[in-house]
């Protein structure tokens, strides 16, 4: 009796034990399957990102090319591209800088203590310096981070009449199939500025036209994507001219609201 119970115990116990392998080969088939399905989708997304690109690039070839540039992002475009940054969005930056550097810094003349002077026109005068000379700091910080930059990175952008497409070393980097995606145009006198979607951002050398006139350009991108193009001059003579003309604006449209 009692060797039978004992086997009927093994039994069990094996039956058990078979019971719970066959549930944990079932789990680890679900997991094989579910990864399997997540990489079978992985690979149909990433065909149809290929297909799209292709297809991208079978209408570019239908369609003549209207503007191209050829760029690559070197110090001069680096160093626009910060300039353009804290004139936009960071404005007033550098006067305001240089003027509590003065106000740190002129105390020193007054109080009678060696150590706080040496330390007031110390302070003061850091700030005045990096007021002056941040966008030359900033660009010394990039190009030792930059990969582009350090790679030789060679970016293409072409304008048909009806989208834009940006290359990076001959790959489809960006592409707007209308021009409405570009959602801001900026200028100087030496470069274009485009925002894409408010995420991508290119800098556009006049000098790197190798197909179609830069002047005509901006007038381009107006009737095509419906934004102004505003000048943002970096001389300090079109600054005035700036400044004037939008004076002049201003007066006229006043003396226009009086009159009615």
């Amino acid at each position: 009796m009692k060797n039978s119970s004992r086997k009927n115990a093994q039994n069990r116990n094996g039956s058990g034990k078979n019971k719970k392998g066959n549930n944990q080969a079932a789990k680890q088939g679900q997991t094989a399957d579910q990864n399997q399905s997540a990489i079978t989708e992985a690979e149909a997304e990433a065909k149809k990102a290929v297909k799209a690109k292709e297809a991208a690039l079978s209408k570019r070839e239908e369609k003549p090319v209207l503007y191209e540039v050829r760029t690559k992002r070197d110090s001069d475009v680096i160093k626009a591209y910060i300039t353009f940054t804290y004139r936009v969005f960071h404005p007033h930056v550098t006067a305001r800088m240089v003027l509590y550097g003065l106000l740190i810094f002129a105390p020193g003349f007054l109080v009678k203590t060696q150590a706080l002077k040496i330390v007031l026109w110390t302070v003061g005068a850091l700030v005045v310096l990096l007021g002056l000379f941040r966008q030359y700091i900033s660009l010394a910080l990039t190009k030792k981070s930059d990969e582009d930059y350090i790679n030789g990175s060679e970016f293409v952008y072409e304008f048909t009449q009806n989208d834009a497409s940006f290359y990076r070393n001959g790959e489809l980097a960006a592409y707007s199939s209308k021009y409405k995606d570009i959602d801001a145009v900026f200028y100087d006198e030496k470069y274009y500025y485009l925002s894409l979607r408010n995420r991508d951002f290119f800098v556009i050398p006049m000098d790197r036209f190798t197909i179609g006139d830069p002047s005509t350009f901006g007038d381009f991108m107006y009737k095509r994507c419906k934004k102004v193009c505003r000048w943002i001059p970096v001389k300090f003579s079109n600054r005035i001219k700036k400044m004037q003309s939008q004076r002049a604006i201003a007066r006229d449209q006043l003396n226009k609201m009086n009159k009615k």
